[in-house]
């Protein structure tokens, strides 16, 4: 993964992956920039942003980290993903 900074912003992360040569890069962004795609830096491509993932943990008093998770999705009322029929 490639990943392009610019020194001293602070902005938001966006994860993009180019549909032809399918370089996954990363580009720090101002928020009103965050539908606009991003030319590939390999093959100046336009490439779309993809859908991040990440985890987030709580640490207790013990030291002890715990997953924080979510409840269903939106767009359900499920308890699960597997159960899920969209």
């Amino acid at each position: 993964m490639v990943k392009l900074f610019m020194e001293g912003r602070k902005m938001p992360l966006y994860e993009y992956v180019c549909p032809k040569c399918g370089l996954e890069f990363e580009l720090l962004r101002p928020l009103s920039d965050s539908d606009k795609s991003a030319p590939c830096p390999q093959c100046k491509t336009k490439a779309g942003r993809k859908l991040s993932r990440f985890a987030s943990f709580s640490k207790s008093e013990s030291g002890e980290t715990t997953p924080i998770t979510g409840s269903s999705c939106a767009s359900c009322g499920a308890s699960s993903c597997n159960t899920c029929h969209i």
